[in-house]
């Protein structure tokens, strides 16, 4: 959505982080609303405490929504949406709850998931308002823009940050070490389980096609040089031609970047995934 004004000059605006890692959700949302008002911000250093202000009122409300109600894990992947007014009389960003859009990518119905965000906005909005009316210090707001302070999981540079600094050339070289996906078994849910081979003929991960109502997800865990990566995207074929030809598969791995997660995540996911198989 893009920036819209009104005859009072409020302007009205829409964040989506986008498909992200929960344990990054905080600093993607923060960036994203920084990179939306990074005008005003050239325009007036001071407007910065009002973004780090904004962004830590509505992710102490995702916090509780995420971690202390669905229980999310830091490798779940969820998408966060949400609308937005500046008023430049006072040069406020006010979020507008009523259109806050919780999409969390698990075995949640998006019901469960909904009832869950009405139930916090109407026990804690008014809490949380409180706790953030006021700004913090420039400082501490620059600070925060940057990624420096840590985030609710208490991490000290979350995942996103991580992905972000990664090296292009280092995201090829984790694709490239995939010598074959080889399906190994179809889900309850209709989807398909594929194992991750290297080109020396060890297994390095796995990559699952999950229906998502009239798409297909691509949700992959990749172990490269001891480490373990994860990638979700959007599925551009159909199953029968990942199935058919595997490559296909590999080729759409090689559209989305690696996001860094623990041995820990990696290890539940890929069980998590077996055992879905029928």
């Amino acid at each position: 959505m893009s920036e819209e004004k009104t005859e009072t000059g409020v302007v009205e605006n829409e964040l989506s982080t986008g498909l992200v890692i929960a344990g990054a959700y905080a600093d993607k949302l923060r960036r994203t609303l920084f990179a939306q008002l990074r005008d005003y911000v050239k325009r007036d250093k001071e407007f910065a405490r009002e973004v780090a202000r904004a962004s830590g009122e509505i992710n102490r409300l995702l916090y509780i929504i995420l971690v202390e109600n669905l229980k999310c894990d830091k490798g779940d992947v969820v998408r966060i949406r949400a609308k937005y007014r500046l008023d430049p009389r006072d040069m406020r960003i006010k979020w507008d709850y009523d259109t806050l859009r919780v999409e969390y990518f698990k075995r949640h119905p998006d019901e469960e998931v909904n009832n869950i965000v009405r139930k916090v906005l109407k026990e804690k909005l008014d809490e949380v308002l409180e706790q953030y009316r006021i700004a913090p210090s420039r400082e501490e707001a620059e600070k925060m823009l940057r990624g420096e302070t840590k985030e609710e999981w208490g991490e000290e540079k979350t995942l996103e940050v991580m992905s972000a600094t990664q090296p292009l050339e280092r995201i090829d070289e984790i694709i490239s070490s995939i010598g074959s996906a080889d399906p190994i078994g179809e889900t309850s849910s209709g989807g398909v389980v594929f194992k991750l081979v290297s080109r020396e003929g060890e297994n390095i991960g796995i990559a699952a096609l999950e229906p998502r109502g009239d798409s297909l997800i691509i949700d992959s865990v990749i172990i490269y040089k001891g480490k373990a990566y994860r990638i979700y995207g959007k599925a551009e074929k159909t199953r029968q031609e990942y199935v058919e030809k595997p490559e296909l598969l590999i080729n759409e791995l090689n559209k989305y970047k690696p996001t860094p997660i623990s041995e820990e995540d990696a290890k539940s996911i890929i069980q998590g995934k077996m055992e879905e198989i029928v």
